[in-house]
C-alpha cells in the first residue's frame, strides 16, 4: 500500500510539474497555442455564435456580426505585457480584427481595449458620399492608422502585435507598421472612452456577412509585466489630439514629400511618420490626379488660403514635407490645425488607389 500511495504521488508531482513547464520554463521564445485546432474550447463567442466555425485547422469568421472572445486558461485569460501572433487569410475587401486588453461582453462591438485593423479595402466601385473605411491592415485601429495596406494581394500573412508597457506596435510578416505609445490622459471619442492600455483578453471580430477571415496558429508568448520598450509618447498634448481625432475620423495622413532613397536611407523618417499615424509615400507631384492640392510649407496664411481654395473647389488634399529631409512636428500641427478648422472631411483626402 505504501509503495502504490508513494507511486501515486509521484504521478501527481510529475503532473503539477508537467502543467506548470510552459509558465514556470519559458525562455524567450516559448510562443503558447490559444488555438487546439480542432475546436473553440477556450474561446467564447458572445452574439451570433453561429458565425464561428473550425474548418482545415483554422477559426474562421463568417455571418453577421460577432466577436470570439479567448476564455481558456492561458495567464487566466489576462494579459498585459505580451507578444500575440496569428496566421490570417482574408477574403479581398473582407473586414476583420483582433482586439487585446479587452474583456467578454455580451454584445456589440468590444468598449474596452484596443482593436488591430484587418483590411485591405473595397473590391467594388462605391457611390458618391458612400462611407469608405481607410484603416488598413495592421492599423491600431483610430488612434494610430496605416492608410496603405501591407497585406494587399498576399493570400495568408503573420499578424504579430506586440504590448509592452504604454507601447503598442503591429507587424504584418515582421514588418513593423504602426507604433502607439499612450500618453498619461490620452484623447479619445466618447464612444472610445476605454481604448486604453491596462491588461484583459483576446478577442477575433466577425464585421460583417460578406467578410470571411480565418485564422490559424494562434499563439501568446506573455512577457514579463516590469518589461519596458523604448517608446516615447507625444509631448505636445494638442498634437497627440490632432493626431488621434484624424485617425479616429478616418481622415488619411499621407507624406508624399520623400524619395525612395530618402526612405531607405533614414530610418528614423518611418519612425517619426509612425509616431503621428502618417504613412510615407515616394510619389512625383505630377503624378497626381489634377483634383490633388498639394499643403507643404509653413505659411500659415499661405497654407490657410490654398486649403480654402481646395475646399471651395472639390479638390482632395495631401500633404508633402519636400525638402525638409525630416518629420517636422511643429509643421504638421499646423498643417493639422488649419485643415480642421477649414473643415475637410474624410473622403476630401487623397489616398492612391
Amino acid at each position: 500500500m505504501r509503495a502504490i500511495l508513494s507511486a501515486i504521488r509521484l504521478h501527481l508531482c510529475l503532473a503539477v510539474v508537467l502543467a506548470m513547464y510552459p509558465i514556470c520554463m519559458r525562455g524567450e521564445d516559448a510562443w503558447i497555442s490559444l488555438f487546439n485546432g480542432e475546436s473553440l474550447a477556450g474561446w467564447t463567442a458572445n452574439e451570433n455564435s453561429e458565425t464561428w466555425k473550425v474548418e482545415d485547422g483554422a477559426i474562421v469568421a463568417y455571418g453577421v456580426r460577432s466577436h470570439l472572445f479567448y476564455t481558456g486558461s492561458v495567464e487566466g485569460g489576462q494579459f498585459k505585457n505580451f507578444e500575440f501572433q496569428a496566421e490570417v487569410k482574408a477574403s479581398p475587401g473582407s473586414n476583420s480584427g483582433i482586439y487585446f486588453h479587452t474583456e467578454f461582453q455580451e454584445e456589440g462591438w468590444p468598449a474596452q481595449g484596443y482593436e488591430c485593423q484587418i483590411y485591405d479595402g473595397p473590391i467594388f466601385p462605391v457611390e458618391l458620399g458612400q462611407y469608405v473605411e481607410r484603416k488598413m491592415t495592421g492599423s491600431i485601429y483610430a488612434v494610430r492608422n496605416t492608410w496603405i495596406s501591407p497585406s494587399s494581394g498576399l493570400d495568408t500573412f503573420t499578424y504579430r502585435i506586440r504590448v509592452v508597457g504604454k507601447t503598442i506596435q503591429t507587424f504584418i510578416n515582421d514588418e513593423l507598421i504602426c507604433e502607439y505609445t499612450e500618453s498619461v490622459k490620452p484623447w479619445r471619442e466618447d464612444d472610445k472612452s476605454k481604448r486604453l492600455l491596462g491588461s484583459g483578453t483576446f478577442a477575433l471580430q466577425a464585421h460583417d456577412p460578406g467578410s470571411r477571415v480565418e485564422f490559424r496558429s494562434l499563439q501568446v508568448r506573455p512577457l514579463p509585466n516590469a518589461a519596458v520598450l523604448d517608446g516615447e509618447s507625444l509631448e505636445d498634448a494638442e498634437l497627440d489630439w490632432l493626431a488621434s481625432s484624424f485617425a479616429n475620423d478616418n481622415k488619411p495622413l499621407i507624406d508624399i514629400g520623400f524619395s525612395k532613397d530618402e526612405l531607405e536611407a533614414n530610418t528614423s523618417l518611418g519612425m517619426a511618420a509612425r509616431k503621428l499615424g502618417f504613412t510615407l509615400i515616394s510619389i512625383d507631384e505630377s503624378d497626381l490626379p489634377s483634383d490633388v492640392a498639394v499643403i507643404e510649407g509653413r505659411d500659415p496664411d499661405a497654407i490657410l488660403a490654398k486649403l480654402k481654395r481646395a475646399k471651395t473647389s472639390g479638390k482632395r488634399i495631401v500633404f508633402s514635407s519636400a525638402g525638409s529631409g525630416r518629420i517636422d512636428l511643429e509643421k504638421i500641427k499646423l498643417w493639422l490645425t488649419l485643415t480642421e478648422r477649414v473643415g475637410f472631411d474624410w473622403g476630401e483626402f487623397w489616398v492612391p488607389n
